[in-house]
């Protein structure tokens, strides 16, 4: 009896509440044999319900979940949970789970099979890595996954190709695979608090961002593709080392023979005749990987060697960003130019489509 009282389980058992909520509360009172039995007499009533809440307690096992077969949204928030159970890929009407706030670690793999999932919210647990599961849920809109332990965000992020809304805030990441520029449906990234020192310059792709949240980081710089952010209204930056210091050093790596071969070739490419049939193919794609140098005045590309130049741009002439983007060679800093919004009104206007606010302190 003892173990009993201090182990509360989830049981099926219904207190109502009104029928314009429609929420469902679990209790786990009395004997449990007597529970699961009114929960079998009340089956055919459970199973129409749309929504269970039953938050918060301090429960640490949900059993009988698959008795709420119509079940949409599922609200288990602020409990002592450790695990979700098995049973939960049996609610395939669900298209919202909340578990906030509990003990959790790993997801269950039978979640693969809520296939009409749009919404998660796992902020406030226990994980360290992220849930391989998550990657089957392609209805998926918005994750919440914030507040956790999660050191390393996986290149297959990119599969979630629904997503509108991706918080990570509160981790441990300490860089953003470039894919995660291939969520093309973004409006809001959140990846606030976290240990990160760069962003990838694929986040120029993420063409409907609305929000994007970088504070509390180790952020030096930004790459200048962020300004193709045309919808970008609120970029949080405050607490980063950019907005306190900046970086002017500038480091080149010393070019290997293949990449010094390599821009000699894609400088003359054109007088190249049917050049890709007559290379192998990846070379023919190595050569094509080549960027052009920022410098107008240089005709330059590199491959891996190049030089990080930091120029800095003013926002509505209230605040100095410096923005990161890079030279073929160290000869090409004196000839690039500064790019700056100044305070006029007309270049406020031009600027102000671009961003809105930005949050430095």
């Amino acid at each position: 009896m003892a173990d009993a009282a201090n182990r509360r389980e989830f049981v099926p058992e219904w207190k109502h509440q009104t029928r314009r909520t429609r929420i469902a509360r679990l209790w786990s009172r009395g004997d449990p044999d007597e529970v699961s039995r009114r929960a079998t007499r009340r089956k055919l009533r459970s199973t129409k319900r749309e929504k269970l809440g039953y938050h918060p307690n301090s429960f640490v096992i949900i059993r009988g979940l698959s008795t709420f077969s119509n079940v949409s949204v599922l609200d288990v928030s602020f409990n002592s949970l450790s695990a979700l159970p098995e049973d939960i890929g049996q609610l395939t009407n669900l298209t919202s789970l909340i578990a906030r706030n509990n003990l959790l670690e790993h997801l269950p793999k039978s979640m693969q099979f809520l296939e009409r999932i749009e919404n998660l919210y796992l902020s406030g647990n226990h994980f360290e890595y992220f849930p391989p599961v998550i990657m089957a849920l392609r209805r998926l809109k918005t994750l919440h996954i914030g507040g956790n332990h999660i050191s390393e965000l996986p290149y297959t992020i990119s599969t979630l190709e629904s997503l509108t809304v991706l918080y990570l805030g509160g981790n441990r990441l300490r860089e953003i695979p470039a894919s995660i520029g291939c969520l093309y449906q973004l409006e809001n990234l959140g990846l606030c608090d976290n240990v990160l020192e760069t962003i990838p310059s694929t986040l120029g792709d993420l063409h409907y961002l609305e929000t994007l949240s970088l504070h509390n980081n180790r952020l030096r710089t930004l790459p200048t593709d962020i300004l193709n952010l045309r919808r970008l209204q609120q970029l949080s930056l405050r607490n980063n080392p950019l907005v306190h210091s900046f970086v002017h050093n500038m480091d080149l790596a010393p070019p290997s023979l293949k990449e010094l071969s390599g821009r000699i070739v894609r400088q003359h490419i054109d007088t190249i005749p049917n050049f890709e049939e007559i290379l192998p193919t990846d070379l023919a794609a190595y050569l094509n990987s080549a960027c052009q140098c920022v410098n107008p005045e240089c005709k330059g590309v590199y491959f891996d060697a190049r030089v990080e130049h930091v120029k800095f741009v003013d926002f509505c002439g209230k605040y100095r960003v410096p923005l990161m983007q890079f030279l073929c060679s160290p000869r090409c800093s004196a000839g690039v130019p500064t790019v700056a919004y100044e305070t006029s009104s007309e270049s406020e206007e031009e600027i102000e489509p671009i961003m809105r606010r930005v949050l430095l302190g």
